[in-house]
């Protein structure tokens, strides 16, 4: 059984004029579930980013992962990042193994909240579909 993925518009928890694109899997809201407050949406910042969520590019990271948010001031992956696992198993999409995690040789941060996270599995091309719009630039 897979899980089914939406992007939506959502307001920061911290900065109440700041509207950013967040991932709904099922009916969980990613950003309030994994408690991001003052971060943006990676995808809205670079679309690299949601290149890397399609496997297309590789991550920046050392740790192969995928930055999911970043920094609300910067955007800079050395303020620190949420990032997820991401694997392409043949005809589904797993995101696994919530964490933060900054640019450089920092350690995976897991608390035991994003350690119960996931992984969610999501039909290749429902997730494609979803994702692909976001990997052209915006204006």
């Amino acid at each position: 059984m897979t899980d089914h993925i939406q992007i939506y518009s959502a307001q920061s928890a911290k900065i109440t004029s700041v509207v950013f694109s967040d991932f709904k899997i099922g009916k969980i809201t990613l950003a309030s579930h994994l408690g991001v407050g003052d971060e943006l949406s990676a995808i809205d910042v670079d679309p690299r980013y949601a290149r890397q969520l399609l496997l297309r590019e590789k991550s920046e990271l050392g740790t192969g992962r995928v930055p999911l948010y970043v920094c609300g001031c910067c955007a800079d992956l050395g303020c620190g990042a949420t990032t997820v696992l991401v694997e392409d198993l043949g005809r589904e999409i797993r995101w696994s193994e919530f964490g933060r995690e900054s640019f450089g040789d920092g350690p995976l941060i897991q608390d035991d909240y994003m350690k119960r996270t996931g992984p969610y599995h999501f039909d290749k091309i429902e997730y494609y579909s979803v994702i692909n719009p976001y990997t052209q630039k915006q204006s």
